[in-house]
């Protein structure tokens, strides 16, 4: 074989029943000795196994939720969740779940996988066996087939081996056996590029085809996959044209097709149920979420980054020599399509509400949205006669230490590189504020911009100016934070505040009114357009606008001469800025929960201010609620001199 990388053809090996027998046995033995992982969307996924395996169709029943509480216990709790709002006859069932078009509830993530799972499920209820190991089966019937395809691609069981090891410390080991589809996403999109370059399209479209069910970017298969193979296959002195015909094969036109058309099935699936392609995407996902912080994130983020899963393999494609110049640019070429492939991969995922989402070490998207940088490294060992020694083992050993470190720690911790950063490097080291928020405190929540983050240990806070009170939170009444306080941007209006919190003396008169004040009408009266007065807790302590407008009068304050406004609150859905009016003079759109105080007219300095709020977009709640809700107020803050 040349060293060098060439046009791939499928390489025989005659030893490969052996190759196929051995890791049939080392998966066996692993699924005998090993137990299912219940973590992950694995509400959703145990469901719809259940109903399918009962009852042959993915909508979830109150029989299906009685028996997932004898076979899956672990779980119980949510699954009562869920069975509450079907009995209530609620609408809007528990968060993972949705009611299709007539009124029968389904998960909102596809059956693709559960529906994989059912022959096994029902298997091992006869035999007595856990029933879920039936998402190992799943599972490890994705790595069979990887090891196929890499025995396909090498022509070697030792070298199809050491692809599978190299698979499973790059993510596959830690994903194994958990009961939601990561392992099949990433063996099936790894497999499918590897049968593809190797000339057999349709084992190809079908794997990544399924792979795409469950994680719907991996639909660009069907795009870079033959792009991958026409520069892999690429015919210098041809012509684009003669190269694009040798690759619109039958074969290669019927894989895609096929492919595309098993992608498609939730699709169709989701339009014909709920109207929308993707009902994900419609719940849980913002596309304003899509930042330059969360891409540093995904492939850099000390917690769950990308780059902990793959520091060998990176290391690797890095030290190993090029002896020709034209193998070093054709490789540069190919990381460079590859690394395009994993930008399209995981931008749309970007838009994930829950980016802290439940993870083993690197996040799940990276984990699969990884397998085409393997891909690379796999081509360059394909590509050598002789794989170096030294350099093999440096690359095993940091893989084995990456996966080690990544199964050290919870998804609602910090990973110990990432404390080491916090305590060594705290001013270069910012994650993406959810992150920094859910582990500091250790659960998985929602973060919000009217709290503050505060990490004592690492002398680091996260604030949101546009949703709280920074200075009386962090410094307390009368002072606020000192001018050289160190201050680092981030997204979404947050910042990190790095260092020791050091503070001052107010040297502004501040006056403020909250529910209480709104209540007793001590300063400030709600004179129209106003609800009651809410005591819910912490955010919602405050009261709701009612009507398209809503009219505030607060007095003035002996010897106060106000320069600024601030209204804290959120708005309700649909709701982003209020058209604002004090004293007669219009102040035009302003986005309250984002804008931290408004300047005031000048000719409203010492005086009464009356302040007109015209909504955008008031509408009811619904369920019996008739208000039409736009902006809940939790606070009036008037300042001297800002």
């Amino acid at each position: 074989m040349k060293n060098d990388i060439d046009t791939l053809l499928p390489i025989r090996s005659r030893s490969g029943w052996r190759f196929a027998l051995a890791l049939f046995g080392a998966l066996f033995a692993l699924l005998v000795l090993t137990r299912p992982y219940f973590f992950g969307d694995v509400v959703e996924y145990t469901l719809e196994t259940v109903a399918l395996a009962d009852h042959g169709s993915p909508d979830i029943r109150l029989s299906d939720i009685a028996r997932a509480h004898q076979v899956a216990p672990q779980v119980s709790g949510v699954f009562q969740l869920l069975e509450t709002d079907m009995r209530a006859g609620k609408q809007d069932v528990y968060a993972a779940f949705v009611r299709g078009k007539g009124g029968d509830v389904y998960s909102v993530h596809f059956f693709g996988y559960p529906a994989l799972a059912v022959l096994p499920y029902k298997l091992f209820e006869l035999l007595g066996v856990p029933p879920f190991k039936a998402f190992q089966v799943v599972n490890y019937a994705a790595v069979f087939v990887l090891g196929l395809a890499l025995l396909r691609f090498f022509g070697s069981g030792r070298r199809a081996a050491l692809g599978l090891l190299l698979f499973l410390l790059c993510g596959g080991a830690l994903y194994l056996n958990w009961t939601s589809p990561e392992c099949v996403s990433a063996a099936c999109l790894l497999a499918g590029l590897l049968f593809y370059l190797s000339g057999a399209p349709l084992a190809a479209g079908l794997l990544a085809g399924l792979a795409g069910q469950q994680n719907p970017t991996i639909v660009f298969f069907f795009g870079f996959a033959p792009l991958l193979k026409l520069y892999l296959d690429w015919r210098p002195g041809v012509g684009l044209a003669a190269n694009l015909k040798a690759q619109l094969t039958r074969a290669n036109v019927l894989g895609l097709a096929v492919g595309v058309v098993l992608f498609s099935l939730p699709l169709l699936f989701n339009l014909y149920e709920f109207g929308v392609p993707n009902i994900i995407a419609r719940k849980f996902s913002d596309p304003g979420l899509i930042s330059a912080t969360r891409l540093v994130s995904f492939f850099f983020d000390l917690n769950q980054g990308m780059v902990l899963i793959l520091p060998g393999v990176l290391a690797a494609l890095a030290l190993w020599g090029w002896k020709h110049e034209g193998t070093s640019k054709r490789a540069l070429g190919l990381f460079a399509l590859c690394l395009l492939f994993v930008l399209a991969l995981i931008f749309p995922a970007m838009a994930v509400l829950n980016w802290n989402s439940g993870a083993q070490g690197v996040m799940r998207y990276g984990f699969w949205a990884a397998m085409p940088l393997l891909l690379v490294l796999l081509l360059r060992l394909r590509a050598s006669t002789r794989w170096p020694a030294g350099l093999l083992l440096g690359l095993l050993l940091a893989q084995g230490a990456a996966t080690l470190h990544a199964a050290s720690y919870s998804y609602v911790e910090f990973s110990p590189l990432a404390r080491f950063a916090l305590a060594h490097a705290n001013r270069w080291y910012h994650p993406e504020p959810e992150i920094f928020a859910e582990r500091m405190a250790r659960n998985d929540d929602y973060i919000e911009p009217h709290k503050i983050y505060v990490s004592a240990e690492w002398h680091k806070a996260l604030v949101n100016p546009g949703g709280a009170h920074v200075d009386e939170l962090l410094c307390g009444a009368g002072k606020v934070l000192a001018p050289d306080t160190r201050m680092v941007e981030s997204t979404r209006d947050w910042y990190y505040i790095d260092g020791a919190i050091a503070c001052r003396p107010d040297p502004n008169r501040t006056e403020r009114y909250g529910s209480a004040q709104f209540e007793s009408g001590n300063g400030i009266a709600l004179a129209e357009g106003w609800s009651q007065v809410e005591h819910n807790g912490g955010a919602w302590d405050g009261v709701w606008s009612v009507g398209p407008r809503s009219k505030l009068v607060i007095a003035a304050p002996s010897g106060f001469r106000a320069a600024t406004l601030s209204l804290q609150g959120m708005y309700f859905e649909g709701n982003h800025r209020t058209r604002v009016r004090v004293n007669g003079t219009d102040l035009g759109w302003l986005s309250l929960d984002r804008l931290p105080h408004f300047a005031l007219p000048a000719n409203s300095a010492g005086k009464e201010l009356v302040i007109e709020l015209a909504h955008e977009a008031p509408h009811s709640p619904g369920s019996g609620d008739t208000r039409a809700l736009a902006f809940f107020l939790r606070s009036a803050e008037l300042r001297e001199g800002r």
